[in-house]
């Protein structure tokens, strides 16, 4: 039972993982220097990579993007950032670190 278990686990796991955006692998650090009216490109250079564009909605004078970055975590770690005309107006952060041991 355990074995299935872990499988199930596993392939979970490398489902979500190759959801992710593919770009730089964001730490923590790099995220706590992010604060609200920041624009886009001040975000990209502490980031030290550009986003993945996931959406926009363009209603005229306001053009809205949301934009995801791939976490350093494992197994999952993911951020996605709003932006209303390339400024920082949202965070949404996924982070999901396990740690295995085995014990004899």
């Amino acid at each position: 039972m355990a074995v299935v278990v872990a499988a199930a686990l596993a392939a979970t796991v490398a489902v979500a993982r190759a959801l992710l955006p593919n770009t730089c692998a964001i730490s923590e650090a790099q995220i706590e220097n992010l604060s609200m009216e920041m624009k886009y490109d001040t975000v990209k250079e502490l980031l030290r990579c550009d986003g993945v564009l996931v959406s926009k909605e363009d209603y005229g004078p306001i053009v809205i993007e949301y934009y995801a970055w791939r976490g350093s975590a494992w197994p999952y770690g993911r951020l996605h950032l709003e932006f209303m005309n390339s400024t920082l107006q949202g965070t949404q952060k996924l982070w999901l670190n396990l740690s295995l041991s085995m014990r004899r």
